[in-house]
């Protein structure tokens, strides 16, 4: 059955490679095909669907429905424009930081479909949306990568640490490293892209400048307060972690449906159900080839491979640079799902701080910006007329950046022994 799960497995990395199918209905149907083909069982297969991780994920995405909802995002949008008073780089400080900061906690797609619709309403011939939106993108994945519940490679990560027993993240673990990129990513941003940028698409013009927004929707001032209420309670409870993340982000997304900041239909709907079918049959596929043991296999020929005396940080820096180039071009989750369960297994035998392994693997698939196929928010910058090879000369010099820093920094504060 080792075998076996290991053909499945390859099946299922072929098609999310080619992408023909949606990414949840490959996960689901290798989980399908693990019980099927009698690798595992209906329970170890599917029991990821109720997993702790699954559920913050689809609170965390009710939250920012939410928030988008009662307009307070679009007025704090708003507002931001207002203070940068017409200048390019004062819009690209305020807006990139507050949407490394909303994303944080929210789904980064989502805080970068608020933006859009302003910055294109601002275009003209001063200001071009292209130099702006594109630091926005990157503030949103940065920021996304840098807490626990900012993206769900960190949860793809999460349940694999959790199934295996090992130490899980908390919400801000990532914060440390994370927070020097997001303030790197603003220098780079400010200075090298915003010239780069200028070289690159010159005066092309900007697609979609009609775009205004919803200036003419009336929102109610006493539901922006509640949901900023619920949202500033869910962070603190975030941080404090008094009970599981996972009922913190189920409280507050039913918060806000209860107190009519979202209607429950709504609530529903705004629920990206492909990322979440994703996310939890990843995470069944990865139990069902650890349970047939896979995951052995692949364990043991990886350290054939790379051989017993091969170093730490020299593993360290083969696996990071694995991640974050193969993230370029499919899911950051599905990356990690490949390698993370390598580490998790050889980690014992050679002595390794798994968890050290993890949050740098982590946090490389979730900045890798040099191609609009690494992440759906990236795809979504598409919509104001880059073109595909405009964030390969844009980023490429800030890929490089974050990995040096990654794998600088991660062994340096958390070391890679156990």
């Amino acid at each position: 059955m080792d075998v076996l799960s290991l053909v499945i497995f390859a099946a299922c990395i072929v098609l999310f490679v080619w992408d023909r199918l949606p990414m949840a209905t490959t996960a689901i149907l290798g989980c399908v095909a693990m019980v099927l083909f009698g690798v595992c069982d209906f329970k170890t297969a599917f029991g990821q669907f109720a997993s702790s991780t699954v559920i913050l994920t689809i609170g965390v995405m009710i939250i920012g429905a939410a928030i988008s909802e009662t307009g307070l995002a679009a007025a704090i949008g708003a507002w931001i424009v207002r203070v940068s008073r017409g200048s390019e780089r004062r819009l690209i400080i305020g807006t990139y930081l507050v949407s490394a900061m909303m994303s944080a906690f929210l789904t980064n797609s989502a805080v970068l479909a608020i933006f859009i619709p302003i910055i294109m309403g601002l275009s003209n011939k001063d200001m071009k949306a292209k130099n702006m939106i594109m630091p926005i993108a990157y503030g949103c994945v940065i920021g996304g990568a840098s807490t626990l519940v900012g993206s769900t490679q960190q949860m793809t990560a999460q349940g694999l640490l959790e199934e295996a027993g090992l130490r899980t993240f908390k919400t801000f673990d990532f914060s440390l490293v994370g927070g020097i990129l997001v303030l790197l990513g603003l220098v780079y941003c400010l200075f090298i892209g915003y010239k780069r940028g200028q070289k690159i698409w010159g005066d092309r013009e900007d697609e979609c400048a009609q775009q205004t927004g919803q200036t003419g929707v009336k929102h109610s001032k006493a539901k922006m307060i509640t949901v900023a209420v619920i949202f500033v309670a869910t962070v603190v409870l975030y941080i404090t972690e008094w009970i599981p993340l996972a009922i913190t982000s189920t409280t507050a997304a039913l918060l806000c449906i209860i107190t009519g900041c979202i209607s429950q239909p709504k609530a529903i709907s705004s629920v990206n159900w492909n990322i979440v079918g994703r996310l939890a049959g990843c995470l069944g596929i990865a139990k069902a080839l650890e349970a047939a043991g896979g995951t052995k296999l692949i364990s043991e020929g990886f350290q054939l491979l790379v051989g017993n005396g091969i170093s730490p940080f020299l593993l360290f820096c083969i696996l990071v640079l694995m991640v974050q180039v193969t993230s370029q071009f499919i899911s950051n989750s599905t990356a990690i799902l490949i390698v993370l369960p390598i580490v998790i297994s050889i980690a014992p035998a050679l002595g390794l701080n798994a968890y050290a392994f993890a949050l740098g693997i982590t946090l490389a698939s979730g900045v890798a910006l040099s191609c609009p196929l690494a992440s759906s928010t990236l795809g979504m910058s598409m919509t104001v007329g880059y073109r595909f090879n405009d964030y390969f000369k844009y980023s490429i010099f800030f890929d490089i950046i974050s990995y040096l820093v990654i794998i600088l920094t991660v062994p340096a504060i958390y070391g890679l022994t156990a």
